[in-house]
């Protein structure tokens, strides 16, 4: 497994996603024999640009708790009145935010986690498209952050699993309909297969479909663009992004 050297929409949203990650990664196919466990990590961003930055780090721990820390670029955040507000509609997660004025802020809030929990209870990373073969998103992002800001690397030394290769191609994710085929090989669907009593996932589920029904019924993410999360977050209106 991959060591994290520098040479690697939350809650609403993306606390589902965290806990498919986990269940995936506690899948015998994942798991590894260790004294510690893994966490879920993903971030958001104001954009895909090298210059743009980092404006939520997000990390879902095994024990359903989510660590949740905003760049909020000067702006006021109510972190008590946000973390009650997502704790009522995420049926009870236990959600800490934490509120940073800048980029730098969140890094070094990131480097804090980093020493005071996982260092002592965790080993592992785990994420989605956050760093394969073909590149990945997070992880080259985080690093060319942490670059512009002559900032220590946050996860040195931590073990890596990517789930991206694995969901897409390491599983039998296919659905047959009279004869014919349709493999199901998003996150979502994938998990709805695997983890969840279903008789059938919709075929629209290869593509994040979220028009589909099934996904009006399982919101993943406020957001139809990346775009429009980042106009979000420039407004100040943090809480859809988180």
């Amino acid at each position: 497994m991959p060591m994290l050297n520098a040479g690697p929409t939350l809650v609403t949203g993306n606390t589902t996603q965290f806990s498919i990650w986990s269940s995936l990664a506690q899948s015998s196919m994942l798991h590894r024999d260790s004294d510690r466990t893994h966490i879920a990590w993903d971030i958001e961003t104001t954009g895909f640009g090298w210059d743009d930055e980092i404006t939520v780090s997000g990390f879902w721990f095994p024990n359903a708790h989510a660590e949740l820390i905003v760049n909020t670029d000067e702006q006021s955040l109510d972190t008590d009145s946000f973390e009650n507000h997502l704790q009522d509609i995420s049926n009870g997660v236990s959600i800490t935010v934490t509120a940073r004025d800048d980029e730098q802020g969140l890094l070094d809030a990131m480097q804090q986690l980093r020493f005071n929990r996982i260092d002592e209870e965790y080993n592992r990373l785990v994420a989605y498209n956050a760093d394969n073969w073909k590149g990945g998103f997070d992880l080259p992002f985080l690093r060319t952050r942490c670059v512009h800001h002559n900032t220590k690397w946050v996860f040195g030394n931590l073990e890596f699993a990517d789930l991206f290769d694995p969901t897409k191609k390491r599983l039998n994710t296919t659905q047959t309909f009279y004869g014919k085929g349709t493999d199901i090989n998003s996150l979502t669907g994938a998990h709805a297969i695997l983890f969840t009593e279903v008789e059938e996932v919709p075929t629209e589920t290869t593509n994040d479909n979220t028009e589909h029904p099934w996904y009006r019924k399982q919101p993943y993410d406020p957001f139809v663009t990346s775009g429009s999360a980042s106009a979000c977050y420039r407004r100040g209106d943090f809480l859809p992004v988180l």
